[in-house]
């Protein structure tokens, strides 16, 4: 067996007989892998803490035939536990986690999306920002940095440049420019607010850790929520069970059965 050491964030945790657990760990390089961890739940077993869901540690493993990896130590870094103080924040955290761990893999790493959710996580167990726009920056940027970028810097049909508020398909991911929407109509797009538009522009573009640095309210807050919602779960092509739950202690912003449907 291999002996290898990673430091990794804890998405997943799946208790099974008296003393063990199953955890997803999403390494510091972006790369998902699956651990073993025997005997974690005894009374006053020491690596208890550091294999919690939410905590980032350095975990010392061995990698079995197969690829299996069975813990062999841990050891806590940090802990994002502040995010449990509210159950609408906890709730967003596993939707976020669960929604990271579809769109990463076992065999490739992805360095942007395990830096993308500890700044999330860091962001909400601090409450430093609002939920809602921290979620939507979350679902757009790992789209973008999952290789679904969408495209906002022309019109699709004419090539030309946007204005300050494009229509937008969240299945597509392209936009059109109000000429053209006029001329040609544009079933499933939503006019963004200009706002929205800014917003969208700034989750794009800033490095990692500023992408949650910014406020919206009103309108544009809600709109932002309900574009980057539906982007994200058109580009990973299902549902969640923890945006379900999230969205029972949590409505605002939910995407309506008319959204994008104007033409």
């Amino acid at each position: 067996m291999e002996h290898l050491t990673h430091k990794g964030l804890v998405i997943r945790e799946t208790d099974f007989g008296d003393n063990d657990r199953y955890i997803s760990v999403l390494t510091e390089e972006g790369r998902r892998i699956e651990v073993l961890c025997k005997g974690v739940r005894r009374r006053g077993g020491r690596m208890m803490n550091a294999v919690r869901l939410f905590c980032y540690s350095e975990l010392t493993l061995y990698q079995g035939r197969g690829g299996k990896y069975t813990l062999q130590q841990a050891d806590l870094i940090a802990s994002f536990w502040g995010v449990t103080e509210s159950m609408e924040t906890y709730a967003l955290c596993c939707y976020l986690a669960e929604l990271t761990g579809h769109m990463t893999d076992t065999e490739e790493d992805s360095p942007a999306a395990a830096r993308l959710l500890l700044y999330a996580l860091h962001a909400l167990a601090e409450q430093k920002r609002d939920r809602l726009t921290v979620k939507a920056a979350f679902e757009l940027r790992l789209m973008a940095e999952s290789g679904y970028e969408p495209e906002f810097s022309r019109c699709s049909v004419c090539g030309e440049a946007l204005g300050d508020s494009p229509w937008f398909s969240p299945r597509d991911g392209v936009c059109r420019c109000a000429s053209c929407a006029e001329r040609l109509g544009a079933p499933g797009y939503v006019r963004l607010i200009p706002a929205t538009f800014s917003a969208v522009r700034h989750i794009l573009t800033q490095e990692l850790p500023r992408v949650y640095a910014f406020a919206l309210s009103g309108p544009a807050r809600v709109q932002l929520a309900q574009v980057c919602e539906a982007y994200a779960l058109c580009r990973a092509e299902r549902g969640f069970d923890s945006l379900t739950f999230y969205r029972s202690l949590e409505p605002e912003g939910a995407i309506s059965p008319t959204f994008g449907a104007k033409t």
